[in-house]
């Protein structure tokens, strides 16, 4: 049984073989449940037509419920995002008042790109939060936990976490 049946299971009044036949015909979410109706549950074969109108409520529930985590979820990750690229920013003041010297040759171009390619690659996540939500959340997490061993490291090492923070926020887009 796979896991689309087994949350549709959830609903009173629809056991085994019901939630095999609602995923059959493309009722595989509370979602599209509640989009069908009456009349489309009516349709599948087996379904008690006085059960009906109870499973349409408590999907209709349901859906609401999962649509209002999602949302708070995704609103927390925004959080996360703004967090983090406000991070990066200052990963890149500091780093030229540290190495002010050293940033006037190439070590310095190196570095603006890998700061620039680490902002364009988070504001790409960004936009993909709401699609990806459990995958951005690890990977957010991840990008911070490098972001943070990049306060007290030399340039290399700036340059080298900025790349892994980079990486980790990849991961998200793949």
């Amino acid at each position: 049984m796979g896991a689309m049946e087994e949350k549709l299971r959830q609903l009173k009044g629809v056991g085994d073989v019901l939630a095999r036949r609602l995923v059959e015909n493309g009722l595989d979410t509370y979602e599209k449940i509640v989009v069908a109706g009456e009349e489309g549950l009516r349709s599948i074969k087996g379904i008690n037509p006085r059960s009906v109108s109870a499973i349409l409520a408590q999907a209709t529930a349901l859906a609401e419920k999962l649509g209002a985590d999602k949302a708070e979820r995704i609103a927390g990750l925004k959080q996360h995002v703004a967090t983090l690229r406000e991070t990066v920013q200052s990963c890149a003041t500091s780093a030229k008042e540290r190495f002010s010297e050293a940033l006037k040759g190439k070590p310095g171009q190196k570095l603006t790109r890998t700061l620039v390619q680490t902002l364009d690659t988070l504001d790409r996540v960004e936009e993909k939060l709401h699609k990806r939500v459990k995958k951005a959340g690890k990977g957010l997490t991840k990008a911070s936990r490098r972001m943070e061993k990049i306060v007290e490291a030399d340039l290399d090492g700036v340059r080298k976490g900025l790349k892994k923070t980079r990486k980790a926020l990849k991961r998200v887009l793949a």
